[in-house]
């Protein structure tokens, strides 16, 4: 059976930066005019009115401090809040692939290697731009790949299901290298006009490079992966190509983002670590022989709690750091930025555990060992 390793990374976040304040100063101008022009029926008991945010908040619900977006006019603006994307012909790259390329180049460059020298590409993020062709096909068209490509979704797991698939693909001899790809348009599936989850997200995309080992240096050995599911709806998305006949049907049906926050803290903390440890305990990897943990970036306090049961010692940012301050919920794609921004100071034969967790509940996890 062959093994894998981790070739090489890449990330890549937008320019446009939203902080707390500005962002509640916008959510709370749309709140104070929805509530003063529906005062009658909200007295009336008719509507709820809509609460106002603070920065304070988000930083207490999240430890979110920054976010970066696509178009940040698009979602400050109270008529909109939502990002704004030219449409695009068919002859055209695709907004997402043209997103999903600028964290691939950098993967390929650093690997030394050309598109043509990828046998497959997975994309792995929580949704796909449109439903066919897949998005992987075009980036393999774009980077001159051949061999087979396909969409996947596992929300924020999706990176680390991709990786385990890559890792099995491997082991099997039915690819050299693979790409995975995790273009993650948060903002465009976030609901930036409800107080829970207005903050949340920000837009980000990585790429990940795994490979056959044939005894070169560098790179990571993937050790083991590990993905596990638990069926919820606490934390859904109902965007999709049906919405518009369920209009037909219901003509005021507004899909969006909801989530049972304090439900899905509970389950995922108890949830994800298990996971992570049932995967340590398969490749005899004690909790006091990893030196880092790299967890999707979710929320703080979920970040510490996960961390400290997968290691078994309180969490630092040391053994395992936090990025959400700058960059908030970036999905799938945080887990490998954070892995990329935070693993070159490891030594030789150190191991580290990735840990991804979200919708579904899906949780992904991989131990690497640094070559």
């Amino acid at each position: 059976m062959h093994k894998a390793i981790i070739r090489s990374t890449g990330y890549w976040v937008p320019e446009d930066v939203i902080t707390n304040e500005e962002l509640v100063a916008s959510y709370n101008a749309y709140a104070t005019r929805f509530n003063e022009q529906n005062a009658a029926a909200i007295s009336a008991g008719e509507a709820e009115p809509v609460p106002l945010s603070s920065a304070e908040f988000i930083t207490n619900a999240s430890g979110i401090e920054r976010r970066h977006v696509i178009d940040k006019t698009g979602i400050l603006d109270i008529d909109k809040l939502h990002p704004r994307i030219t449409p695009r012909s068919y002859s055209e790259t695709a907004f997402q692939t043209e997103l999903a390329m600028n964290a691939i180049r950098p993967a390929l460059d650093k690997a030394e290697l050309t598109g043509a020298e990828i046998d497959a590409v997975i994309v792995a993020s929580s949704a796909q731009q449109r439903n066919f062709p897949a998005m992987a096909c075009e980036i393999q068209e774009q980077i001159g790949s051949t061999g087979f490509s396909f969409d996947l979704t596992m929300a924020c797991a999706s990176a680390l299901y991709g990786l385990n698939l890559a890792n099995s693909l491997i082991q099997s001899g039915q690819a050299e290298r693979v790409l995975i790809a995790s273009p993650e348009i948060m903002t465009c599936i976030n609901v930036h006009s409800r107080r829970d989850v207005h903050f949340i997200f920000g837009d980000a995309t990585a790429a990940m490079i795994v490979e056959r080992d044939t005894g070169q240096t560098g790179g990571w050995d993937v050790v083991g992966t590990h993905c596990e599911n638990k069926f919820s709806t606490a934390l859904r998305s109902d965007f999709g190509f049906l919405n518009d006949a369920e209009r037909l049907v219901e003509p005021g049906y507004a899909p969006g983002l909801d989530q049972d926050g304090h439900k899905v803290f509970k389950d995922v903390v108890g949830f994800a670590p298990t996971v992570a440890r049932n995967l340590m305990k398969r490749i005899n990897l004690e909790p006091h022989d990893v030196s880092r943990t790299w967890l999707h970036q979710a929320n703080i306090r979920m970040v510490d709690m996960i961390a400290k049961r997968i290691l078994g010692r309180d969490r630092t940012e040391d053994n395992a750091p936090a990025i959400l301050q700058e960059y908030g919920n970036t999905s799938s794609s945080s887990v490998v930025m954070n892995f990329e921004m935070n693993s070159d100071d490891m030594a030789p034969g150190d191991y580290g555990v990735m840990c991804a967790f979200g919708a579904g509940y899906g949780v992904g996890s991989a131990a690497v060992r640094k070559r």
